[in-house]
């Protein structure tokens, strides 16, 4: 039987075993990741937690809504047994009718051809590890190779584990600027998760520093059972002419090689950026945005003239 389940109610200790043991877990979706970027999240469970569904919730002027939270690419269902179109549409077809807007993204092994939502691609990018260094180098773009010897000759030192507030203030003056979507909540919050990743032994940090000790570039790295994904990085004027981050990039690679895992990139469907990430060899993969819109019609009249 598929349930609905509010926060109060969830059992986060057989969420988490219902994670740990699908064949793909993702870290977005473990209990401790959602409790810090949507804290209040409901859930959609089938039996004793045999299939799991997580419901990030708001409400504004009364209404409530499904969003995709800032810091998680999708949710979707997880599970250990045969994840199978019916039931994925089954899950999405259970979302209590409260939720009057519904806009959120599937894991990429979750197909659904609901009547009910309108159905998008969107493109994320990653590199599979398990290869040696020499190899996955030989797969990297001219470019990345011209940049990572721009940022060798340029005396570049790379520095691990350095604090998450250095990222993070690195990124908010830099890329952050151009994204007027983050807000100084978005920025406490993304910090906070960085704490509890390492805390949880969840993460990675590395960065490349001038010879005169300047911070160029930084990129915060979240590892799960099979994957790590690349969560935030920023990187100065001087660090982008010189070849900072492709230096960064190049380093990780290098340590991880034949880890057996994936390096997801946290990518985009922007050409611009899937560019970037691809050249280090990475690989597009495809996930579903699903949306469902149950406004009444004066809500959705105004929200167009908002």
């Amino acid at each position: 039987m598929i349930s609905y389940i509010q926060h109060k109610n969830i059992d986060k200790h057989k969420w988490d075993a219902c994670i740990d043991a699908c064949s793909n877990p993702v870290i977005f979706v473990y209990s401790w990741y959602l409790d810090v970027v949507c804290s209040n999240w409901d859930a959609i469970v089938l039996g004793d937690y045999e299939a799991v569904f997580p419901l990030s919730k708001k409400s504004k002027y009364k209404i409530s809504y499904i969003y995709q939270p800032f810091f998680t690419r999708y949710f979707g269902l997880y599970s250990s047994i045969n994840l199978s179109e019916k039931l994925v549409t089954d899950f999405l077809d259970a979302i209590p009718e409260k939720f009057k807007y519904i806009q959120l993204c599937l894991h990429q092994n979750n197909l659904s051809s609901s009547k009910g939502f309108s159905i998008s691609e969107k493109k994320y990018q990653a590199l599979d590890l398990n290869n040696s260094y020499e190899v996955l180098y030989k797969n990297y773009s001219d470019n990345a190779k011209r940049n990572i010897k721009k940022a060798l000759n340029a005396g570049f030192v790379l520095k691990k584990n350095i604090q998450p507030d250095l990222i993070v203030n690195l990124f908010k003056t830099t890329k952050g600027q151009e994204l007027e979507v983050f807000k100084t909540a978005d920025y406490k919050i993304l910090l906070q998760l960085m704490d509890v990743c390492i805390t949880k032994n969840k993460a990675q940090s590395l960065a490349v520093f001038d010879r005169n000790n300047d911070l160029c570039s930084a990129g915060f790295f979240m590892e799960s059972s099979n994957c790590f994904v690349f969560l935030k990085s920023g990187v100065t004027n001087q660090g982008k002419s010189l070849g900072a981050m492709h230096l960064l990039f190049d380093s990780f690679i290098k340590e991880h090689a034949k880890s057996q895992k994936m390096l997801d990139f946290g990518g985009s469907s922007v050409d611009s950026v899937a560019r970037f990430y691809k050249n280090f060899g990475a690989k597009d993969f495809v996930y579903l945005q699903v949306k469902k819109n149950s406004l009444p019609r004066i809500v959705k009249w105004i929200s167009r003239k908002s």
